[in-house]
């Protein structure tokens, strides 16, 4: 068994998703002398517990680098596997994966590219005065971080969403970020590599967004945090919620949910 779970705003959390009556938070993250997110310290505990058990693999849309700031999960946790740049990357070890590094580099090459994106989307909007900056991310996707949604033109945004995915891209609008991704590169191809390598049969997975759907609604045990963009897309039924289930606590409270339902899961032998 597998248990794949995003890492942002559902198991680590920065202090917008932290309560002042939140106990036992520990810092997770530390960036240029900053702390950027925290954790759990009982979650942290259940997952130490849950690697030991069965075979857990963080997914995120987190480049190499930025995944590899998270010191709770990487120097405490040590997972053998992680899946990086929404997929893009596999680490073994902490080491890329070169032979999946090839097969998501045939893939992209084979879509419009990156460049044509993003000329299409800036030339989108009438004014981009919103972006603060558009970065290319690993050499995969982009990610636009903005400091007010309200300023983002939606009809503008509608017709550039339908463009892209006409051309087999798709967007995420995650708090103050817009990702901007191939097809090919997402979280389920890159576990189901795994999962085929270490002959594994099941998988639980967890997320918040839109990039974590595809390892949701694949999975055996699919578990969707309350709060953030996914939660929202199935309230309005813009995605099916199928056999995805919603945590009752929202904020740093639904990742004890998550490890909760994961270790009565691995009892219960399902």
């Amino acid at each position: 068994m597998i248990f794949a779970s995003d890492l942002d705003r559902t198991l680590i959390y920065t202090k917008k998703l932290i309560k002042d009556s939140d106990e036992d938070i520990i810092l997770a993250e530390r960036y240029l002398d900053k702390e950027l997110s925290f954790m759990k310290k009982d979650v942290l505990e259940k997952l130490i517990d849950i690697r030991s058990k069965i075979l857990f693999i963080p997914v995120t849309t987190r480049t190499i680098e930025q995944y590899n700031r998270i010191f709770l999960i990487t120097d405490y946790i040590k997972p053998d596997y992680a899946v990086v740049s929404n997929g893009g990357n596999i680490l073994i070890k902490g080491e890329v994966d070169r032979d999946w590094k090839e097969i998501i580099n045939r893939k992209v090459s084979k879509i419009v590219p990156h460049l044509i994106v993003k000329k299409r989307f800036l030339e989108s909007f009438e004014d981009t005065t919103w972006i603060e900056r558009m970065v290319f991310r690993d050499e995969l996707f982009y990610s636009v971080h903005f400091l007010n949604k309200e300023l983002i033109n939606l009809q503008e945004l509608e017709e550039f969403k339908s463009w892209v995915e006409d051309n087999e891209w798709h967007i995420s609008l995650q708090g103050r970020k817009l990702y901007i991704v191939p097809n090919c590169v997402n979280k389920w191809d890159a576990l189901l590599y795994i999962k085929k390598r270490k002959n594994k049969s099941k998988v639980i997975s967890a997320g918040d967004s839109f990039l974590d759907y595809p390892i949701l609604i694949n999975a055996e045990h699919p578990i969707c945090a309350s709060h953030g963009e996914l939660k929202a897309l199935i309230e309005e039924k813009k995605v099916e919620q199928r056999h995805i289930s919603i945590t009752k606590s929202s904020g740093i409270s639904a990742s004890e949910d998550i490890v909760k339902i994961v270790n009565d899961l691995i009892c219960q032998n399902v």
